[in-house]
């Protein structure tokens, strides 16, 4: 059966078949290969005037070229994208940006804790009963405040791996067979 020249498939052999190569970049000589730089000009490298390239699909995986939306536009040829990550605090959302946690006489009816007023209550559960044991000495100003200080980020900064699961298959290209007609 005849291909399009320029059409890729996935093969799952150890070698390219009769008209195939696999998509690995390689540079071609135009005058060997005249049809097929026809199709792929230097969207994938070579200088245009002696050579051309294939594209390189070894360790990427196919993506639709064109727009997605106005601000999303994936060009015929582009390569992006990292197997991976590293998390940093800096690519990580705002979490309770001036967020306090404060108990303080200011802010409170009363300095000293009781069942109604204090943010943690320690105690004895008997049956069904909590029997409260304030846990803040009388007459003291409880201020109890998170800042910035006493929080941290803790890890080790190590890459995020960013692979789905995958299976090695080669791509390969069809560059003998029917020159593709144009509307």
């Amino acid at each position: 059966m005849d291909e399009y020249i320029g059409i890729i498939k996935l093969f799952a052999g150890n070698f390219a078949p009769r008209g195939w190569m696999f998509c690995d970049g390689r540079l071609l000589s135009i005058s060997n290969y005249s049809a097929v730089f026809s199709i792929l000009g230097t969207t994938y490298g070579g200088d245009g005037i002696t050579t051309f390239a294939l594209p390189n699909l070894k360790g990427k995986m196919a993506l639709g070229a064109g727009s997605v939306n106005t601000s999303e536009n994936y060009p015929l040829g582009v390569v992006s994208g990292t197997t991976q990550n590293t998390l940093l605090a800096s690519n990580l959302p705002s979490v309770g940006a001036g967020f306090q946690l404060k108990v303080a006489n200011k802010n409170a009816d009363t300095s000293a804790p009781s069942a109604t007023t204090s943010i943690a209550i320690t105690g004895t559960q008997v049956g069904r009963d909590f029997n409260v044991v304030p846990s803040f000495v009388n007459n003291v100003n409880p201020d109890t405040a998170i800042n910035s200080q006493s929080i941290s980020f803790v890890g080790q900064n190590l890459p995020l791996n960013n692979m789905p699961p995958y299976l090695g298959l080669n791509y390969i290209i069809c560059i003998e067979g029917i020159y593709p007609p144009r509307d």
